[in-house]
Formats: structure tokens, C-alpha cells, sequence
């Protein structure tokens, strides 16, 4: 079985030197780059700590103790909390791996799209983030099947992308796959992959072969916010065929509309053929927090509904302290204990 890495990017946004450098370079994008995108995508709730790190790491102590290594990515933060000397963890600052002209950075796209250039990191890792927690335990066949990632097969009729920052993110993810694959014919010659009865069931196979007919293209807004498998020579492959692309993603601190994201990596291996097939939203669910659907959400955590959850926090969630509140004590339910991270 190869290794594979774990790879979880963090921020302390109390931090008061953090937030000097975030304000410095939110006036100068403001004076001289493009516009920024919608204060959804760059607002507070985007670098809030919901206070979930603990819980992601005892869940993988728990649930995937299998894993490599834990890369854990920050601007040279770290949680007083951690234990720096665990032999699974290894630090790296920004400045390691991304590219000087990239940073400082306070947008994900960067942070993300660069990981290829982390020395330690191994060709077979998962991009995390600390919302996204695992609430069962998985193997590593859960991530990559001999060698290649696990991704949903969820083709799906023409898309409306609208007009905010998410639908033109997945435009431009969806625009550069079109330019540097025939999809049609890339879903074609891996029909085991997509129509696949036996493994997707009759309604997904036939819903995509349908789709495949109609639409002839891959869904970008299939891999939900969860955690994806990726390969690193992928994303060598991606940058050395799109350059110009992920520089000028790379080059902004903060969201823009136009930028790419790393499902332009998971979708490139699947119309490269190169993944496994999944059945669609079997991986786990992404929700958006609030009060309105707090109590579902906590009983989704306690009774281990599903293999992984995202706790997103968005400009939705009307009450963040009655949130993370109830959603840590839901969690200390099912983890309740310290893992070997923590001091």
C-alpha cells in the first residue's frame, strides 16, 4: 500500500500580527488589484477558528491511524496546544513551499494549488481542511484504490454557474479542463469508470451515460467541500500545462472572481482516466452551519451517520458561539478523549 500524507492548512486569525498583515494587503488589493470577490468569499467567517482543530486530529488518531504523515500547513502559527514532537507531524510554513511573489497570502487558492512543491509531502496525499472531520473509521481504500484517487462518477446535466464567486470558480475550473481535454471522448474510453452498473448502481450509471449523451462533460461542483484525494505529479502535470492560470490564482492574497481551486485537480484525473469511481455523495456531507440546521447537525455527529462531515462556517451562520458550542459538545461525545497531538 503506498503512503499516504495528510495535508491540513490552519490559521490563529486572533492572532494581532496575523491581522496587521491581512489589513495592509486587503488596502493594497483594494487600490490596485482587480476586485476582490464578495464578502462571502473573504469575509470573517472564512478564517474564524471554530475551535475543531483538536477533534480533526483526535479523529484521525482514532479513525485513520494508517496515515503517513500529518502536513500540517500555517504562516508559522502554531497551537499552544500541539505536540510539535509527534513523529507523524510535520510543520511547514508558507514561506517553505509557496512561491515568494505569492505571499503573504490569506486566500486558499494559493495555499492549495502550490502543495506539490512541499519536499516532504508524498505522491499520494488528502487535501483536508479543519472543518471537514472523520466520524467513522475508514481505510486508505476509502482515499485511492491501487493507486489512484477515489472520486464520485456524478456526471450531471447543463449547469447554471450564476454569478457569485463559487459558480465562477467552478467556470474556470470547468473552462481550463475543456481546454486541454475532449471530454467526450475522455468519458468514452472510461466507460467502466462512469457507467459503471455493478459499482454505481442503475439509476447513477444511467443517469450519467444520459448525461454523457446530452451534456458531454464532467461536473466540477461534484466534490463537495470535503476531503479529496489528490496525486502530486497531477498537479506538476496541471502547472506545467496551465501556468499562466494558476499563477495569476497564485498571485492574488485574496479570492477573485476567475480564479481555480483544487478541483481542477481531481476533475483532470478523472478526464485523464486516472481515479477510481465512487458513488455520489457516498464520501460524506457538507453542511453550511446555523442555527436553523444545528440540531440535525449535531445528531448526524453523534450517531456517526456518515463517514466525514463538513462544519462549514459561512455568512449564514447567525449565532457562531451557540454553534461551535453545541457542535464541540456533540463531538466530545464520539471523541471525547485526548490524542497523542495534544499536549
Amino acid at each position: 500500500m503506498e503512503a499516504i500524507d495528510f495535508v491540513i492548512p490552519w490559521v490563529d486569525s486572533t492572532d494581532l500580527d496575523w491581522q496587521a498583515s491581512k489589513r495592509a494587503a486587503w488596502n493594497k488589493a483594494m487600490g490596485i488589484e482587480q476586485p476582490v470577490a464578495e464578502e462571502g468569499a473573504n469575509g470573517d467567517c472564512r478564517y474564524r477558528d471554530m475551535g475543531m482543530l483538536e477533534y480533526w486530529f483526535r479523529s484521525v488518531e482514532k479513525f485513520a491511524p494508517w496515515v503517513n504523515k500529518i502536513i500540517f500547513v500555517t504562516c508559522g502559527q502554531k497551537p499552544v496546544w500541539l505536540n510539535e514532537k509527534h513523529p507523524k507531524l510535520v510543520f511547514v510554513n508558507h514561506k517553505d513551499y509557496i512561491p515568494s511573489e505569492y505571499l503573504p497570502t490569506f486566500n486558499a487558492g494559493p495555499i492549495e494549488l502550490n502543495y506539490h512543491r512541499i519536499p516532504e509531502l508524498s505522491e499520494h496525499f488528502v487535501v483536508f481542511n479543519d472543518d471537514v472531520l472523520l466520524l467513522r473509521p475508514i481505510k486508505p481504500e476509502f482515499f485511492f484504490v491501487q493507486g489512484e484517487p477515489c472520486l464520485p462518477s456524478n456526471l450531471t446535466p447543463c449547469d447554471y454557474f450564476g454569478y457569485n464567486f463559487w459558480s465562477f470558480l467552478c467556470f474556470s475550473d470547468y473552462v481550463a479542463l475543456n481546454d486541454h481535454f475532449n471530454l467526450y471522448d475522455s468519458i468514452g474510453k472510461n466507460r467502466d469508470k462512469w457507467f459503471n452498473v455493478h459499482k454505481l448502481g442503475v439509476k447513477t450509471a444511467l443517469k450519467n451515460f444520459l448525461c454523457y449523451k446530452i451534456n458531454r462533460t464532467i461536473s466540477i461542483r461534484g466534490y463537495e467541500h470535503l476531503a479529496n484525494a489528490h496525486l502530486k505529479s497531477t498537479y506538476r502535470e496541471v502547472w506545467d500545462k496551465c501556468p499562466s492560470l494558476l499563477d495569476e490564482t497564485s498571485r492574488h492574497p485574496f479570492r477573485t472572481i476567475g480564479q481555480v481551486n483544487q478541483w481542477l485537480f481531481c476533475a483532470w484525473n478523472q478526464a485523464a482516466g486516472r481515479f477510481h469511481p465512487e458513488k455520489p455523495f457516498s464520501h460524506g456531507s457538507h453542511y453550511n452551519i446555523s442555527t436553523n440546521n444545528l440540531e440535525e447537525v449535531c445528531s448526524v455527529i453523534r450517531n456517526q451517520s456518515i463517514p466525514q462531515i463538513c462544519l462549514n462556517d459561512s455568512e449564514s451562520n447567525d449565532d457562531p458561539e451557540k454553534c461551535f458550542i453545541a457542535l464541540r459538545k456533540a463531538l466530545d461525545t464520539i471523541l471525547p478523549d485526548k490524542s497523542q497531538f495534544e499536549l
